[in-house]
């Protein structure tokens, strides 16, 4: 049975791995279906809320709701927060209770709806990040898995259901402190694969001890291990992929290094690591003498260590708000999986906004702070996938692909790797384009097995962090938003001036090798320059430009 289930997902392996998006013309999404992780309207809970309340108190909707109901969805529609989707679950909750107890004030048909609006609102409060939202969603989707027929056949909304009541309770742990405000419109799928580790972890625990259990069952050990054996080997003569043939990584014990760091191959011994390249034994040398075996030495076969979260988180978050204090919120979604992590696994990021909104220096920031060693790879002047996908051998450029370039460059199996101005990337096909090769590396499967085309051997890039950053979406390739945690940086606003200032003239006076000496913090009159010409806050590169003049002033002395 549990190899025709396997065959049975393999067969539609898509709608369990990749996202659920709403297609215009369909039917819009069913509060179950958000619950197991499908995605809203257009990606955005507010456009969700619009599409699906605001049909229901239009004149012509069939159903008569409450006055009191009608206000809350107004009110809600008007002002979309936390306060008031808690005040929309109330006025539903109410109805529901009179209902029960004989004295319903809606027709049948409409308390059923009245019963949907109750459950979706907690899935719009949970987007907003409120935690008792999220808390409710999550005996929801424990209550709506547990009542699919998923002893004999799982499906993608049961498989979602499950992974979802894990990502919710682990939300929960999380309280909002500004009413859902500052919404970020992001991918359930991104949300919820960043805690698959933790939903494998729930699963391998269950998995042993049924098996267990199941061994004193049957009363022969061995029996079982005949049992599994006939099931393992259906599941590999179906496996046409290839994932379970593949073998497990052995990690052999190695000594201790003298000072307690690393060794000399850059192993870390009490920490998390991955061999990234394994068998090379099929690569030759080059017609041009090039031993791309040799040049990649620093990682061939050896386990490199994952960079670990640091110990202070807060720290961290301290100093990033310190340099970018309108990327609050951007921040904190992007440190608060960590503290459940054993190595550093952010989300793929694309990072879209105004130009001069601090795009690109907020991620190498983020790379340098998490000791991630960022790299930056600009798209606006590329006119092929080379500068990503890199050059086979026998070309005069021929090298390595991006992401093993970092890898031999850092000697870490998950750096950070930024592309600047993604919604710039050429569309033309002529020496590959660089959209389809980003795919193929942030792709999950794909990324495990990366085939090199300098090296020509298997590289394991799965777990390389990438940021990507645009000035808008319409460009940036659907396959790409779909891998991606789409965040906008909004342009920094009057109030976060002085923090901004103070952070960018420290960048002033590195760069111009100014001691704090001769560049000492502004006084009230700079202040008050920079304030009236940046009132309305804006560019940071508009900002820098200000503070270069100010400093520009200071050095030309007072005018006679």
């Amino acid at each position: 049975m549990n190899a025709s289930a396997v065959k049975a997902v393999r067969k539609h392996l898509s709608a369990y791995t990749q996202p659920r998006w709403h297609t215009p013309g369909n039917p819009l999404p069913t509060t179950v279906e958000l619950l197991s992780g499908a995605e809203f309207v257009d990606g955005s809970a507010l456009v969700d809320m619009e599409a699906v309340l605001r049909p229901l108190i239009a004149p012509e909707s069939k159903h008569r709701l409450p006055k009191g109901l009608a206000r809350a969805i107004r009110a809600a529609l008007a002002k979309p927060r936390i306060s008031t989707l808690r005040a929309l679950e109330a006025e539903c909750l109410a109805i529901v209770e009179q209902a029960e107890s004989g004295d319903a004030p809606v027709l049948s048909e409409t308390l059923v709806v009245i019963r949907d609006i109750h459950e979706r609102a907690a899935v719009y409060g949970a987007a907003l990040g409120c935690e008792h939202a999220c808390a409710r969603c999550a005996v929801l989707c424990t209550r709506y898995w547990m009542q699919r027929p998923h002893h004999s056949f799982v499906d993608a909304i049961t498989y979602g259901l499950i992974r979802s009541t894990v990502d919710y309770l682990a939300t929960a742990d999380s309280p909002c402190i500004d009413d859902g405000e500052s919404y970020l419109p992001e991918s359930r799928h991104i949300q919820i694969d960043i805690l698959d580790k933790s939903v494998w972890g729930l699963a391998h625990v269950l998995g042993v001890v049924h098996e267990a259990i199941a061994a004193g069952e049957i009363g022969s050990v061995d029996a079982l291990n005949e049992e599994f054996a006939a099931i393992e080997a259906a599941a590999v003569a179906e496996d046409r992929a290839g994932i379970v043939r593949r073998p497990a990584e052995k990690v052999e014990p190695r000594p201790d290094p003298v000072d307690g760091g690393l060794d000399l191959d850059g192993w870390l011994p009490t920490g998390p690591g991955l061999r990234v390249v394994g068998d090379v034994s099929h690569v030759r040398k080059g017609s041009k003498g090039d031993d791309p075996v040799k040049e990649a030495e620093a990682i061939v076969g050896k386990r490199l260590p994952l960079v670990m979260p640091p110990d202070d988180l807060a720290a961290v978050r301290a100093e990033l708000l310190a340099e970018f204090p309108h990327c609050a919120r951007i921040i904190d979604r992007l440190l608060r999986p960590l503290a459940m992590q054993d190595s550093i696994r952010l989300p793929h990021v694309l990072l879209w906004g105004p130009p001069g909104g601090g795009k690109t220096r907020f991620a190498r920031r983020l790379g340098e702070v998490l000791h991630l060693q960022p790299a930056v790879y600009s798209m606006a002047a590329a006119m092929d996938a080379m500068t990503i996908l890199g050059t086979a051998r026998g070309w005069a450029t021929a090298n390595f692909s991006a992401p093993v370039r970092d890898l031999i460059r850092t000697k870490i199996a998950n750096p950070v790797l930024i592309v600047d101005e993604a919604d710039k990337m050429s569309t033309s096909r002529h020496n590959g384009n660089a959209a389809d090769a980003l795919v193929n590396m942030l792709g999950s499967e794909t990324s495990e097995r990366y085939r090199d085309i300098y090296l020509t051997a298997d590289v394991n890039i799965s777990r390389v962090q990438w940021i990507l950053t645009a000035n808008g979406l319409a460009t940036v390739p659907r396959a790409l938003l779909d891998r991606c945690l789409v965040l906008r940086v909004d342009e920094p606003g009057p109030e976060h001036l002085r923090t901004l200032a103070t952070s960018i003239l420290e960048d002033v006076k590195a760069d111009r090798g100014l001691d704090d000496v001769w560049a000492p913090p502004f006084d009230g009159v700079e202040w008050a320059a920079l304030e009236e010409n940046w009132s309305q806050g804006g560019s940071l590169r508009a900002l820098r430009r200000l503070i270069e003049v100010v400093l520009d002033a200071r050095e030309g002395g007072p005018r006679q």
